[in-house]
């Protein structure tokens, strides 16, 4: 007889199909009804009728295959994510992973439910472990659909979408056994495939969603000691801010880590805390796309959660999420701000008083101003997020400029407290530079090291964790260290294609399941408008962006039209789950180093300044770390007639991104098929 799965996270119900049949129906519907009254929510009566309806299907059509599907097994309601997304029924035979979503009482295949379905596949073929090795197969069930023809076909170990009715089921998980479970023997015994680890990796927009929904850091992540960390760092900077308040002190935060790791997810989680009384926190980011693309999902979110009108939904979370250049025009002078609590995303690109010249008037850097508007304050926690290798414009001074602002303000009498990762406080490769004070120098205000402010462990890439070591060593010009981590990983760090229609090909193919697809192309490759590659829209209007990240493929303003690309300035902070990037005229690969260049109409004039060829890396570094399921490069071939697209110059840069481990795409995903 069946039993519970006693192993965590687990399914309402799992069985081998054998007992399940012995089962009386009572007795599974009601490990059902136990299962989610763990989740402390109500039943509502049509949730029980259609387990009731669920469970006769497929009753049925595990004596329709008789004896052959005897050893199988199913798992009923299996949990996908820590935040109460299960999957309807699981089917595992020999090598195969059956994902059904039923739709009882439905006489169509919906868009809907075939994206759910779809959905659900590609989640755990990316995310869970056990069924990484296995065909996952997406079934739709719609109870009354018409029949269909089952056509087996697809790629990655992820069937294309299969549609039945109750009467198919049967045909289907037959079909799909037999044809993708060739050749492989042993079915996986369902309790270790229930208790397997599940590991979801959230895009910075679902993440910045759930936290919006109230959801813990620790909930929305990997379920994994990732996540513990983050909620650690989460905890300590709440109760800093408490601190400070109770204190009446006035305190900075330093907190380090890799792109990818989790420094803009604990800026939202600390934005979105409503804290005791009047205190309120803000995130600033000089980065407009990025608040314009997460405003407008939230808005969005909110506005469908609570049947809010999207203007008073977004009015909501504009609070919570500012432009950091807009605040400070509006606080330059003046009273205290509302907000005692500010978190400034990537300060390490805080611009110095010749740009604050420029912009305000006021001859002062940006950490300056933002020391003295906290500052009127009785007391105030201002949280900086500091990451490596991400500058782009000139003006940006690095932690070296906290450090000397902080240093001022003390001379003149101002008492802030720092509490500061290890990392900031000394620098080096974690940060890009010097830390906040240079070597042997004491600090002339409190300064305390807090191991947890720094996140060693970036997630963004969920199939190549070490994608990011790769960006480094191939932008560094170290082309064997790159090839020997590319060797090192499970996938190679890259796809090649000399022609933009395969990558595009390679892009719509990974769009299945709700994948985000997108091109990428360097704001200083200006030529590829040849190769027909247009402009990426420009930041000072960022609507366009905020198309590109959250409307559906379908719609043609959507990255997954693959019509426009983004550059440095549109992506960063953001992601695609796999990206195309168009490789520029702007970066050469000549004589064992990138060499970087930028148009001087009607020719390339190389650039020599250290910093400025440090932006252009810096580039390319953005774009390379964009994708988190993988990515496709397109390198023109070039035009011997034009002198700004040399073939010999891109023969260059494919050569030596295939020495540094990527591997040229073969064309089209085969797609396996019956």
């Amino acid at each position: 007889m069946s039993t519970l799965s006693q192993s965590s996270p687990h399914s309402f119900y799992g069985a081998r199909v054998s007992d399940f049949l012995e089962m009386e129906p009572l007795q599974v519907l009601g490990a059902l009804t136990k299962g989610h009254s763990k989740l402390l929510r109500e039943l509502e009566r049509e949730q029980i009728q259609a387990w009731e309806r669920e469970l006769d299907i497929l009753r049925t059509t595990f004596r329709a295959l008789g004896a052959a599907c005897a050893e199988w097994s199913v798992l009923i309601e299996m949990p996908l994510h820590r935040l109460g997304k299960r999957l309807d029924a699981v089917v595992l035979s020999p090598g195969v992973v059956c994902v059904v979503e039923f739709k009882i009482g439905a006489t169509t295949y919906d868009a809907a439910a075939r994206l759910q379905a779809e959905s659900y596949a590609h989640a755990l073929h990316d995310f869970h472990k056990a069924s990484q090795t296995r065909w996952v197969v997406p079934i739709l069930c719609a109870e009354q659909g018409p029949d269909r023809p089952i056509h087996l076909k697809g790629f990655d170990h992820v069937a294309d979408l299969i549609e039945a009715n109750a009467h198919t089921l049967s045909i289907a998980l037959r079909e799909a056994a037999t044809q993708f479970g060739r050749g492989a023997e042993s079915i996986p015994d369902w309790h270790e495939f229930d208790a397997s680890p599940y590991q979801p990796t959230p895009s910075i927009i679902e993440a910045a969603r759930n936290l919006y929904a109230g959801h813990r850091v620790a909930d929305i992540g990997r379920g994994d000691a990732t996540d513990e960390n983050l909620q650690r760092t989460a905890d300590v900077l709440r109760a800093t801010v408490r601190a400070a308040e109770s204190r009446r002190e006035k305190v900075v935060c330093f907190v380090t880590g890799a792109p990818g790791a989790g420094k803009t997810l604990l800026g939202l989680d600390l934005a979105f805390t409503q804290f005791p009384g009047s205190t309120s926190a803000t995130l600033l980011s000089g980065n407009r796309p990025l608040v314009h693309v997460l405003t407008e999902a939230l808005a969005s979110d909110l506005a469908t959660r609570t049947q809010q009108r999207k203007e008073e939904a977004k009015r909501a979370a504009s609070k919570a999420l500012q432009n950091l250049l807009d605040y400070i025009k509006q606080h330059s002078s003046g009273g205290a701000p509302d907000e005692h609590v500010l978190v400034f995303d990537e300060a390490q690109r805080a611009w110095d008083a010749t740009v604050g010249k420029r912009l305000l008037e006021r001859n002062q850097s940006e950490p300056e101003i933002f020391l003295e508007i906290l500052g009127r304050h009785e007391w105030a926690c201002l949280v900086c997020l500091v990451g490596p290798g991400q500058e782009i414009n000139d003006g940006e001074g690095g932690l070296a400029l906290w450090g000397e602002a902080l240093s001022n303000a003390a001379a003149r009498g101002h008492r802030w407290s720092v509490v500061a990762a290890p990392q900031a406080i000394s620098g080096g490769l974690d940060v890009t530079g010097p830390g906040l004070l240079p070597s042997g120098v004491s600090a002339p205000f409190p300064l305390r090291e807090e191991p947890s402010f720094h996140l060693a462990n970036s997630f963004r890439a969920f199939r190549n964790t070490q994608l990011i070591h790769w960006v480094a060593r191939l932008l560094e010009g170290n082309l064997l260290e790159a090839r020997r981590i590319a060797s090192e990983m499970t996938v190679p760090p890259a796809l090649l294609t000399r022609e933009l229609t395969d990558a595009k090909d390679w892009l719509r193919t990974h769009r299945r399941g709700g994948r985000s697809t997108g091109l990428l192309a360097s704001s200083g490759a200006v030529r590829l408008i040849a190769d027909g590659v247009p402009p990426s829209p420009r930041t000072q209007d960022p609507a366009p962006i905020g198309h590109w990240f959250l409307k559906p493929f379908t719609d043609y303003r959507s990255s997954g039209a693959l019509e426009l690309p983004l550059s440095e300035f549109g992506c960063q902070g953001l992601e695609v789950d796999y990206a195309g990037l168009c490789w520029g005229g702007d970066l050469l690969w000549e004589n064992d180093a990138w060499r970087a260049r930028e148009m001087r109409a009607p020719r390339w004039t190389h650039i020599h300044g250290t910093e400025r060829r440090q932006f252009r890396l810096n580039s390319y570094r953005v774009l390379l770390t964009r994708a988190r399921g993988g990515m496709v490069i397109y390198v023109p071939k070039g035009a011997e007639d034009d002198p700004t697209r040399r073939p010999s110059e891109f023969d260059e840069i494919a050569n030596a991104l295939l020495k540094a481990g990527c591997q040229m795409l073969p064309g089209p995903p085969t797609r396996t098929s019956a």
